[in-house]
């Protein structure tokens, strides 16, 4: 099997590649940037979608772990190309406008899984796991909570400020409604080490697909926070609108100085020290049943590295199929995936409260 990683190179990256070399699959990155491990690498722009068609052509799949802004560019590119696309999300408005290209990969015979992360995509294969189990709930809500030791940044700093700058939709009563990021909040007690976390309402992929997924839940929400998390709040009224102040726009700067003073991911020889978890909520009115998956540093990689990037080398790896444009939700069999990610050290918690 040959695989291609868009963005290989990068903090998500290269756990994908990690994984599939360890699967002993031909495994190629295309990035701005050679990688720092040794494997076949070809340098590539996905500005220039002709160009990315040609190198990926006579692949597999095609795994995009870049920005997500580039989503779109990555897809018309397989299509090109007639090569299955994945990719770790699109933060709502991108997925949505993903799904619009559905009739094209029908067309041509080709899945394009969309969201095959940890949230999204853990997130979505869960959901799927407890409906299969219990049926279409009242709601669901989705929490994510972290904790981290090393005062590291090894996420996307541009989908953090977008996350604290764009509108969080929230699905009530057969609508989406859109509310300020970060205006409502919860606590919400995740397995330890994490413990008590303070989550806040923000945008995220789930949302454009649970809706349609899970035909009849009324509400569908998304909250997240964990060690730092505050801290981006402000950030964000800062650098969220990107605005040029002496020339330089405030995003590429805050991205330069997080690097300059060695906070964004890991040096050679640092202990990584993030844990995150993740709980889907299915609530029935009668009861609740709640799903939990966390995952600790791995080798190299922390929790937070670790549990994004796993999913998409397991799906490959399982040689996922299926025409369109679908989310993990309507692709992926929970049982077995998830006994593959158990068996990669990720571990999940299930609990059913009932009402008396």
């Amino acid at each position: 099997m040959r695989v291609f990683v868009l963005g290989g190179s990068g903090l998500i990256g290269s756990v994908i590649v990690s994984e599939l070399m360890r699967g002993n699959v031909d495994v190629t990155v295309i990035d701005l940037v050679k990688p720092r491990f040794n494997v076949d690498y070809v340098f590539g722009d996905l500005n220039n979608i002709d160009d990315i068609a040609g190198k990926i052509r006579n692949a597999d799949y095609v795994i995009n772990a870049a920005q997500y802004y580039f989503n779109i560019n990555a897809m018309k590119a397989c299509l090109k190309a007639g090569v299955n696309y994945m990719d770790l999300g699109g933060l709502f408005w991108m997925t949505r406008k993903q799904l619009e290209l559905n009739n094209e990969f029908e067309r041509e015979g080709l899945l394009a899984l969309i969201g095959i992360g940890a949230e999204p995509g853990i997130t979505n294969v869960v959901a799927e796991w407890i409906y299969r189990m219990h049926g279409t709930p009242i709601s669901i809500r989705i929490r994510d909570g972290w904790i981290s030791r090393s005062g590291k940044i090894n996420w996307s700093v541009d989908t953090q400020l977008d996350e604290l700058t764009m509108k969080a939709p929230v699905f009530e009563d057969g609508e989406y409604k859109y509310y300020d990021p970060a205006s409502r909040f919860e606590y919400i007690d995740f397995i330890e080490p994490i413990g008590r976390v303070k989550t806040y309402l923000t945008i995220h992929s789930e949302l454009a697909t649970f809706p349609q997924s899970f035909s009849g839940v009324r509400y569908v929400d998304w909250m997240e926070g964990g060690t730092g998390f505050e801290d981006m709040i402000v950030i964000a009224k800062l650098f969220g609108d990107n605005a040029e102040v002496m020339n330089i726009k405030s995003r590429a700067y805050l991205r330069e100085l997080l690097r300059t003073k060695g906070l964004l991911g890991y040096s050679e020889g640092e202990n990584p020290d993030e844990w995150e978890s993740a709980k889907v909520i299915f609530d029935y009115g009668d009861r609740r049943v709640e799903v939990e998956f966390m995952s600790g540093p791995h080798g190299q990689f922390d929790g937070t590295q670790y549990m994004t990037g796993l999913p998409a080398a397991v799906a490959a790896l399982s040689r996922v199929n299926g025409k369109g444009v679908l989310p993990p939700e309507r692709v992926i069999d929970p049982e077995p995936f998830i006994n593959k990610l158990k068996e990669k050290g990720l571990v999940f918690y299930y609990r059913e409260n009932r009402r008396l």
